[in-house]
């Protein structure tokens, strides 16, 4: 496997709910990131940061082969239509989570 990078996924308390609740399988990103979701590989490491509290809430590993664009709805505010699947490396309650 070629070396791991390291990626920064932001959310908002409101988003990683939505994300969680939608099964935590997909993250994504907004139409005007995709040049540098596309950059994004199997094995990489997306970095949660949750904005408003100023906390690292979990890792993702990106499990999808190739980035993909989707609209299917996930999250209530926005499309975030630039997506990579992901499986959960780990997971912290805001309340716990690392500032």
């Amino acid at each position: 496997m070629a070396e791991r990078n390291y990626w920064l996924d932001l959310f908002t308390p409101q988003t990683w709910n939505e994300f969680l609740k939608a099964g935590a399988s997909v993250s994504s990103f907004r139409e005007s990131r995709w040049s540098a979701v596309q950059k994004i590989q199997v094995g990489d490491y997306l970095l949660c940061y949750l904005t408003g509290i100023s906390r690292w809430v979990g890792v993702l590993e990106v499990t999808s082969k190739k980035p993909f664009k989707d609209m299917a709805p996930i999250w209530k505010d926005e499309d975030f239509p630039c997506r990579v699947k992901v499986k959960n490396v780990v997971q912290l309650d805001p309340e716990t989570a690392v500032p």
